[in-house]
């Protein structure tokens, strides 16, 4: 039986640069400590909005949750519309296109948890 280290497989999650929006500012991508053996069933990623713009109208395969840390903006998903401020968390199942605008005078940040499909 392979034992596990909980020094190495558990701790505080570093993000490390992913990609930008088109507008709106960088997305960081969380490196969970989980060992390649037994990955998580999810990622997580760190982003931010810069204000009056917006982040890239999102659809995938994943379902997706945003927790919103600070900010406020205007989400759409789907055919719907709402206000979100920090604290709020969205939530979006596989396939809804979502999509939040700044409309504060602050960054909107984000922390985004979505499920890994097999294949991805």
């Amino acid at each position: 039986m392979q034992s596990t280290n909980p020094a190495i497989t558990s701790g505080v999650v570093t993000f490390d640069h992913w990609y930008d929006f088109t507008e709106g500012g960088p997305v960081h991508r969380a490196l969970l400590p989980f060992p390649s053996t037994a990955p998580a069933p999810f990622e997580v990623a760190r982003w931010s909005v810069a204000p009056n713009t917006s982040n890239d109208l999102d659809v995938h395969r994943s379902r997706e949750v945003w927790i919103i840390v600070s900010g406020t903006g205007t989400l759409t998903f789907a055919d719907q519309t709402g206000v979100l401020r920090a604290g709020d968390v969205a939530a979006f199942d596989s396939r809804v296109p979502h999509q939040i605008r700044n409309d504060g005078p602050d960054p909107l940040v984000a922390i985004s948890v979505y499920w890994l499909q097999a294949g991805d």
